[in-house]
């Protein structure tokens, strides 16, 4: 037998069309992406790297190294498109501009680092054959938005990122073959009267934010303006750092070549003077992908205004560890928020309000469709954000666990049941396909969420979400089931979600939902409008989905005006 036929080969990509579990092992379920029907079984075949962050800890204490590290490096950044510029513009600016793409970044090094490491740890005495990308492959994005799609997201990039934290310390029992160069250019500027006039809105002190009109717009930027308190909350992100990350492996060669070439070719102002009167304005959670747009506030905070954004979504107040957030929208002046005003560790000026989605929404259900509707969660094989949410490898197990709650059904009810997968994603698992082929009575569920959720007999949610709070306003009966152990909670979500485990909406596991769901399918509206289910969603919506039973413009103008 020849050397390279006794070596294992380690894949640091996709997996090879002739991989077998005797002769490939897999650095993560990324190899399978967009190919598992090639690979039946491979989750339970195959030799896959663990996840590193399993331990909410650890996951904690990466996030914490992650946003450190991206903090230490917006001054040398700001430095370097300063010249290319010919800017001299002050921290805040910076701060506004960089941190999201840098912390992305940031958690992306620490994370993949972490798994080159047990790589090592587990197969560095192994006589393995891997190959590696060479450093001159050209990798570039057009924006913020097109990394996390074309860079953090995809196969190729991440295997050369691999590459270059492994090259320098690859084990001697290891063979390196390497591969040829390759170039990849993504994304392009946006273009388009649709662009330009969502740009003009989005100079509004009050933006075209999701669930709000033009109107309410042009109403909310008026009393912002009226806004005459001087106080700035705002939380420098050096009161934010941490402990910082230990490299094995040079970081700016992946981090300098990953620069967005919008930071290049958005014209940005030579100086910016300080504003006679600071203004308070909202930003759109746009801001977080859109450079232009962000780099247009960071100037408008450069002059002293003072940012305000608003939560566009459920995991705000829920998850233990939560992405990018904590240093770009929690630090500003103030954060609006559905209901909560403590969010474990995470430090921020909360400041609860009813959300025009919400609002839209409230006690809007009927049930006209007699369904069930499961609605499932994104499922990526690459971790984009440090967030407490399954781990790459472990959303096999989520997966698994949609087969077995259809299928602990009643007969009856799974065929009246729908399954609404999440958006397909680059580097996702199969989903809609998979569950379907596996419960064959079940319908894919198509069209808008909402009109499903509005209509249908019951909701099932295997996940906490954006659609959890929805649901909660629009008094949706529903049912949860969830692994805690993956979906890591903060103290007051774990908290909540007590209350709602007592009045039997939350389950812990699938055959627990299913079984309630046999027991109460003949009756929903009974068991839902019992008087435990009836405080628990009170609780739950005062908390996570607040409305209001005031004038609505009211409430708001009333907010903004002294913010």
């Amino acid at each position: 037998m020849s050397d390279s036929t006794a070596r294992r080969v380690l894949v640091l990509g996709a997996a090879p069309e002739d991989a077998t579990p005797e002769t490939h092992i897999m650095a993560g379920p990324w190899a399978f992406a967009g190919q598992e029907e090639r690979f039946p079984g491979w989750e339970t075949s195959f030799t896959i790297c663990p996840p590193p962050f399993a331990d909410p800890d650890l996951l904690a204490q990466a996030q914490d190294e992650a946003h450190t590290y991206a903090i230490s490096r917006i001054d040398d950044i700001a430095l370097r498109l300063g010249a290319h510029h010919g800017a001299d513009l002050p921290r805040a600016f910076w701060e506004v501009a960089l941190i999201p793409w840098l912390a992305l970044c940031g958690q992306l090094l620490v994370e993949r680092q972490r798994r080159v490491q047990d790589m090592l740890r587990l197969f560095g005495d192994e006589e393995l054959e891997v190959t590696l990308l060479p450093g001159d492959c050209a990798f570039s994005f057009h924006s913020t938005h097109d990394f996390v799609l074309h860079g953090a997201q995809d196969n190729l990039f991440n295997h050369w990122v691999f590459s270059r934290m492994i090259e320098g310390m690859v084990p001697a029992a290891w063979t390196v073959r390497w591969a040829q160069p390759v170039t990849r250019h993504s994304g392009a500027p946006e273009k388009g009267l649709r662009h330009m006039a969502r740009t003009l809105l989005y100079k509004l002190p009050f933006p075209r934010v999701k669930g709000f009109s033009t109107r309410r717009s042009l109403l909310y930027s008026l009393a912002l303006m009226a806004n005459r308190n001087s106080a700035d909350n705002t939380i420098p992100l050096d009161r934010l750092r941490g402990r910082m990350p230990q490299w094995c492996f040079d970081p700016d060669t992946v981090l300098l070549p990953s620069i967005p070439r919008s930071f290049y070719t958005t014209p940005l102002p030579r100086r910016v003077k300080p504003a006679a009167r600071p203004g308070i304005r909202v930003a759109s959670v746009a801001s977080f992908y859109d450079d232009p747009y962000r780099f247009h506030l960071a100037a408008a905070r450069a002059a002293g205004t003072r940012l305000v954004f608003i939560q566009h979504g459920g995991n705000y107040g829920h998850v233990r560890t939560y992405g990018t957030s904590p240093v770009y929208e929690y630090n500003q002046h103030a954060f609006l928020t559905w209901g909560w005003t403590s969010h474990g560790p995470h430090k921020g000026n909360f400041v609860p309000v009813p959300h025009a989605q919400l609002q839209e929404l409230r006690g809007r259900h009927r049930d006209e469709s007699g369904r069930l509707i499961l609605v499932g969660a994104e499922m990526s094989t690459f971790n984009y954000r440090l967030d407490s949410k399954p781990q790459p490898f472990e959303f096999t197990h989520y997966r698994n666990d949609k087969v077995t709650f259809l299928e602990a059904l009643p007969e009856a009810t799974r065929k009246a049941t729908l399954y609404r997968p999440y958006f397909e994603t680059r580097s996702g698992l199969e989903d809609a396909p998979w569950v379907l082929r596996r419960v064959p009575d079940v319908e894919r569920c198509t069209g808008s969420l909402d009109d499903h959720m509005l209509r249908c007999r019951l909701l099932v949610l295997d996940h906490h979400g954006t659609t959890l709070e929805l649901a909660m306003a629009a008094d949706v009966p529903m049912v949860l089931f969830w692994n805690m152990q993956h979906w890591r909670v903060c103290p007051e979500t774990e908290e909540a979600l007590g209350w709602l485990e007592e009045a039997g909406i939350y389950h812990r596991t699938p055959a627990a939902a299913a079984a309630h769901i046999a027991r109460i399918w003949d009756d929903v509206p009974g068991w839902w409008h019992s008087a435990p289910v009836r405080e628990a969603r009170a609780r739950w919506s005062a908390r996570y989905a607040l409305t209001t039973d005031d004038d609505f413009d009211r409430v708001w103008t009333q907010t903004l005006r002294t913010l």
